[in-house]
């Protein structure tokens, strides 16, 4: 595994980004960022998970002023172990997490250290995940950061606590030691690591705190393909995660939550019940909502994306509570 040291400083704060074959583009822009904070006693430990193209020459070259050490796995080793890998490199009391995908405004790095330090104690800082601001995104994205909104405006106005359930990688600040303290990621965990981490944080006395003003620019590239999959997958590791960690209670708030929902996706649960009527329903919600994006249709569009997430989900979920704990975890993998 190779090491390279782009700056050797003490610094108060660790930025710790797992990437792998993001677009140049992409990447540049999130380091870019970085390098525009207010806040100057920090350092970027990147971990490069075993990319086809590797990511420390192009570093060095086009941001030879921030202090970034750039980490590489020769073979990836997934998010969850490449951000554990980050952190074991790091020296300093406060760590950082964001996306390599995720633009940081100038005052992100500011805003977490002194939420941290103001803590005095075992904390988690939150910051919000918003869409760049002026961009239309295709309408599943849309309806990804539509969703996020939502919520991180509860957060703002106090009708929503903040919790281990809103732990992000995307924009997500830890003390080191309590950190280490839990273990770090679960490496078992491909996806909703973040929030199983959060459950753990939780359980030692961690605090929770929200900065609507810590923001970070998703900018999202992830394929319709891509993002079909998702509830599936999400699906399978809530049910992963209630078997490694069974107090946390993961099934019993999911099912709480699902039978919430707007009545018209428990109807269509129902009626879209058989395997061939789910995915006639799923293609033609697709299909409506982006013909509704393109006419600007937004909150038509937006319910038709979650007709999609919602069938897709909860199909998974009953697989996959159906299953044996072997067949899961070979599945979600």
């Amino acid at each position: 595994m190779a090491d390279t040291r782009a700056t050797q400083r003490n610094t108060e704060l660790d930025v710790v980004i797992a990437t792998r074959d993001r677009p140049p583009g992409k990447l540049a822009a999130c380091l870019d960022a970085l390098g525009q904070q207010t806040f100057g006693h920090f350092g970027v430990i990147l971990v490069d998970d075993g990319g086809r193209d590797p990511v420390a020459r192009r570093v060095r070259s086009s941001h030879p002023g921030l202090p970034v050490r750039v980490v590489r796995n020769e073979e990836s080793i997934g998010p969850g172990a490449s951000r554990n890998r980050g952190v074991a490199l790091s020296g300093a009391p406060y760590v950082l997490f964001i996306d390599d995908d995720c633009i940081s405004r100038p005052e992100l790095v500011a805003r977490h250290h002194a939420a941290l330090d103001r803590a005095g104690g075992p904390a988690v800082s939150l910051g919000p995940i918003l869409a760049p601001p002026g961009r239309r995104m295709p309408p599943w994205t849309h309806w990804d950061a539509d969703r996020l909104g939502r919520e991180y405006d509860r957060l703002d106005r106090g009708e929503s606590t903040p919790a281990w359930t809103h732990c992000y990688t995307g924009n997500l600040g830890v003390r080191r030691a309590d950190f280490r303290a839990v273990g770090g990621f679960d490496e078992r965990l491909a996806r909703q690591e973040d929030v199983e981490l959060g459950f753990r944080l939780s359980r030692v006395g961690c605090r929770f705190v929200f900065d609507p003003a810590a923001v970070v620019w998703h900018d999202s590239d992830r394929s319709l393909r891509t993002w079909t999959r998702i509830p599936a997958l999400s699906a399978r590791f809530d049910v992963l995660i209630d078997q490694f960690v069974p107090d946390a209670g993961r099934l019993p708030s999911v099912r709480e939550d699902l039978l919430r929902r707007h009545w018209l996706l428990r109807l269509a649960r129902r009626v879209c019940g058989p395997p061939a009527a789910r995915r006639c329903a799923v293609t033609g919600a697709i299909g409506a909502g982006c013909l509704l994006h393109a006419l600007h249709a937004d909150r038509p569009s937006l319910a038709a994306f979650s007709l999609v997430w919602d069938l897709e989900y909860t199909h998974a979920l009953a697989e996959a509570t159906a299953a044996s704990p072997r067949r899961v975890e070979q599945r979600a993998a």
